[in-house]
């Protein structure tokens, strides 16, 4: 199957059928929603089909010798994926202690990075930001100890934000994703990513908020006083997080990873049935997707009231599902995860061998489609908005995989030099547009790598016919016409 212009059209109406409703009066920072749902992580309390306004702190934390570890002497193995997953699968299983008590609340992992929210104390943004740095560096101190047992680097970059977000949840079971939507997860996000300087970092907006004297000057640079970052550590109890450290320092029965080619296609593949002894792993177009302009949109929003927080979160409904469609239906790739208002999916072709110059074919493809689509969903609910579509592409052997405990706070998992540099070849574009990767570019076919190495993202219609592709209307109209090829002569009457 291929994209096409009027199932995606029907899609998008059926999208819209299942569009998450929007309470405007509450928010979980309340004590009334507290009170209707502490019950476990917030992930398995948020409910499916309900969107809100959620006021707190964001906590993103970067596992900065990630890289090092995907490969070995430069050149990826299954050794090194072995070592590499149980680096994640370790660190998710101290994370996931942060969810057992009131400490705060996992929200999701990707890859090398953890994204947790602290909502109590309740209305006290300084205390909320003090409990985050507090358990920041307990999760510091966490890893650390860590890999002085594992023999594991232990080096983290944390980045802190405070403020309000739209937090949805989608999905089923072992396959739903919550997203919080805005400026503080971004923002908290992009300070994390944004150097190899290991320690805890406060936006702007954060240290704002925080309690005078949290912050100093030190060469010239903005820092934690490093007597604010003790109190808060007193302050602050993470006795579920010392019990898991203990628990995983002692498991000296690490798991142990198996890997076998998937049956094709990867659309086919189920986290629920992925373990550790059954992980999958090939070569992949790693694909990531994100809407460009989308944090300001929601930021407005969220200031504009009940009726455009309405709008937009039925506009990211819409577009993420169509998304996620045009991936799994219309080219047969697996969706790992969405993050945000980005989707991270992965396509392969072939079920024998692995075929680069295909794959990443198939990877243009599905990314000019998902262009059509973004522009049909644009047209039905928000044609006004001042957003864009940006995919990076990035081609590499991936292992795919569950990690941490099993149950619902498992995490999906595909993990490979190629998904790195897809994301960062993604954030690299400004505004929409399309860019492969390094690995992408050096195996496709000339005429891809001519024409979308770089660049804007084409209608799908216009894309099949520049690649000369089975579906485009251009080879459709040669084949049921052979007087309109090129090379036909018109016939003479002698």
């Amino acid at each position: 199957m291929s994209w096409n212009a009027d199932r995606a059209k029907s899609r998008i109406r059926e999208h819209l059928k299942t569009v998450p409703a929007v309470d405007g009066n509450i928010a979980l920072d309340s004590a009334r929603a507290l009170a209707t749902v502490r019950k476990s992580g917030l992930i398995g309390r948020l409910p499916v089909r309900q969107a809100f306004l959620v006021e707190g702190v964001h906590l993103y934390g970067q596992l900065l010798d990630f890289d090092d570890l995907v490969a070995e002497s430069g050149t990826e193995t299954e050794a090194s994926h072995r070592k590499m997953l149980r680096f994640l699968s370790m660190h998710y299983r101290v994370w996931d202690a942060i969810v057992d008590g009131d400490d705060g609340d996992r929200v999701d992992y990707h890859g090398a990075r953890l994204h947790a929210v602290v909502t109590s104390p309740a209305g006290n943004p300084a205390a909320q930001i003090a409990k985050a740095v507090a358990l920041a560096r307990r999760l510091a101190e966490a890893a650390q100890k860590l890999g002085q047992v594992h023999g594991f680097p232990s080096r983290i970059r944390f980045g802190i934000d405070h403020g309000r977000c739209l937090a949805m949840t989608t999905g089923r079971s072992h396959e739903k994703d919550t997203l919080f939507l805005g400026r503080p997860a971004n923002h908290a996000a992009k300070l994390a990513a944004a150097d190899t300087q290991e320690g805890i970092f406060l936006t702007d907006t954060a240290q704002r908020r925080a309690k005078p004297g949290a912050v100093r000057k030190s060469a010239g640079r903005t820092v934690l006083d490093e007597s604010y970052v003790a109190e808060a550590v007193r302050n602050f109890a993470f006795d579920s997080l010392d019990r898991r450290v203990a628990e995983v320092a002692l498991d000296i029965a690490a798991p142990q990873f198996h890997f076998k080619r998937p049956p094709l296609p990867l659309s086919g593949v189920k986290f629920a049935d992925l373990t550790p002894a059954k992980s999958v792993r090939m070569a992949m177009a790693s694909i990531f997707a994100d809407i460009d302009g989308f944090t300001h949109f929601v930021d407005e929003a969220i200031e504009g009231g009940a009726n455009e927080i309405r709008q937009a979160v039925t506009t990211v409904h819409v577009i993420r599902e169509e998304l996620n469609s045009v991936l799994k239906e219309d080219f047969d790739g697996k969706r790992v995860r969405f993050i945000g208002d980005c989707i991270h999916g992965c396509v392969g072709e072939d079920e024998r061998a692995d075929n680069g110059p295909k794959t990443v074919r198939q990877a243009v493809m599905c990314a000019n489609a998902m262009r059509s689509s973004f522009d049909h969903c644009l047209a039905a609910v928000a044609p006004d908005a001042e957003i864009d579509l940006a995919v990076g592409i990035e081609y590499g052997v991936t292992p795919m995989t569950r990690l941490g405990y099993r149950g619902d706070h498992s995490v999906r998992c595909a993990a490979s030099r190629a998904t790195i540099d897809a994301e960062r070849t993604q954030q690299a574009i400004e505004g929409g547009g399309i860019r492969l990767g390094v690995v992408a570019r050096q195996v496709a076919e000339p005429v891809v790598r001519k024409i979308f190495a770089a660049g804007p993202l084409m209608s799908f219609d216009a894309a099949s016919d520049l690649l000369a592709a089975p579906q485009s209307p251009a080879v459709r109209i040669v084949r049921s016409e052979p007087a309109a090829r090129s090379h036909t002569a018109p016939s003479r009457r002698l």
